[in-house]
């Protein structure tokens, strides 16, 4: 099985002040672990991207933003999938189709790049993907 995983639960790993932290922590733990019933885990670079600004802006630790960074460029698990030209043209649209759900870009370009690997597990903390038709685990 397949799994997306989003930003929130990056940052929440590396900030303990998160409300989510301990959750993040212990799915981490399964995920390293090999006790989750995904074998192959996927992010995106605007995830990277927008986990590691967010961990930085919210701790206000440069180091932990670095770490976090390393932590997922040098996962063996995990592959990053890249936000190419039509990629990104398609997530704008879906962007600009979808006033009434609250996504962001980011969020946008994680769904198509799911779709497109057949994705249809994300470990996320926003359940507006459902609306996307996914299939949103909190917890691992």
């Amino acid at each position: 099985m397949r799994l997306l995983i989003d930003t929130g639960p990056f940052m929440a790993l590396h900030n303990k002040r998160d409300k989510q932290h301990s959750d993040a922590v212990e799915s981490f733990d399964k995920i390293r672990d090999g006790k989750t019933s995904y074998r192959k885990l996927y992010t995106s670079d605007y995830v990277l991207d927008e986990a590691v600004t967010g961990c930085r802006r919210r701790t206000r630790n440069h180091e932990l933003s670095v770490a976090l960074g390393t932590l997922i460029l040098s996962s063996e698990s995990m592959l990053i999938l890249r936000v190419d030209e039509n990629t990104f043209l398609e997530a704008w649209e879906l962007y600009k189709s979808r006033r009434e759900i609250p996504l962001s870009l980011t969020d946008c370009t994680s769904a198509i790049l799911a779709r497109k690997q057949g994705i249809t597990d994300m470990y996320s903390y926003d359940s507006d993907f459902e609306a996307l038709g996914f299939r949103v685990l909190g917890h691992l």
